[in-house]
């Protein structure tokens, strides 16, 4: 089997094929070559001289073909096996140093996303006010289920355990989410609704929700600040979950309504030059 793998691995490494691409092909080989431990095994459980070897390899069968079982789900589906202990496997074995440190400096950092909406001049951008109404609220933690259950957006704090949470905490001396930095919502538009003017978002354009209402758009209230300038939606970044922060000795933990931070980019409108004829 690990020769089968050690060919296809040679192999895939003359094109330029993405690592899940490889996986796939991996999980097919492995799952292929794996009976090979269980011909193996049958061969030597015959045989009463050789029933402990037989027996380690039917233990090394079923254990490998579990992970192949699991990278089936990961590659091929959207679904994730409720007793998937590979998460643990990994934090045992250390995880990926390099990703976690990386992770770790740009929690630290907490910038702020790259636009999915355009590219404004920062003079040009406005912070707002919002409110979020109950059933806003539901739409919100909808959408960021939504996020989650499709791979989109992790929960678990980039995947650093409380000792590197306790780094990222001193130098940002911020306390850090569960959702990492700031995230930027996938989709998101600003509408004029019946005597509101409220933020849509949502996966993508066709799947769309209200959740929240601006009330004040820097120092103005919307209504004025509609009047002067063309307002659009610029960023809207997704806040609030679950968090940590230093307590006396160790974290603590709280969890707070997820909630948004909204900025318009504007242009002033142009007033009709008036008539001075008589």
């Amino acid at each position: 089997m690990l020769t089968a793998l050690d060919i296809l691995n040679r192999l895939l490494s003359y094109f330029n094929i993405q690592d899940k691409a490889k996986g796939k092909a991996f999980t097919v080989v492995a799952f292929v070559a794996n009976f090979y431990l269980l011909y193996a095994a049958i061969q030597g459980l015959r045989f009463s001289g050789y029933r402990l070897q037989g027996t380690a390899f039917l233990i090394g069968f079923l254990i490998l073909e579990y992970f192949i079982v699991l990278n089936f789900f990961y590659y091929y589906t959207d679904k994730q096996l409720k007793y998937d202990i590979s998460p643990k496997v990994e934090k045992l074995l250390g995880g990926n140093q390099a990703q976690l440190k990386a992770a770790e400096s740009k929690l630290a950092q907490n910038n702020l996303a790259t636009a999915a909406s355009g590219l404004y001049q920062d003079e040009k951008l406005l912070p707002t006010v919002v409110t979020i109404s109950p059933s806003q609220q539901v739409n919100l933690d909808h959408l960021v289920d939504h996020l989650i259950a499709g791979g989109h957006l992790a929960a678990n704090y980039s995947g650093l355990d409380d000792h590197a949470i306790m780094r990222v905490i001193q130098k940002s001396h911020k306390p850090v989410a569960a959702i990492g930095a700031l995230v930027e919502l996938p989709f998101y538009e600003l509408r004029q609704t019946s005597g509101s003017v409220e933020v849509f978002a949502g996966v993508n354009a066709l799947q769309t929700a209200s959740i929240a209402t601006v009330s004040r758009v820097g120092l103005l209230p919307v209504k004025e600040a509609q009047a002067q300038y063309h307002l659009v939606a610029a960023h809207v970044y997704l806040t609030g979950g679950q968090s940590k922060q230093m307590g006396r000795r160790t974290l603590i933990t709280k969890e707070a309504p997820y909630s948004v931070t909204v900025q318009l980019a504007y242009s002033t409108k142009q007033t009709a030059p008036q008539d001075n004829r008589r």
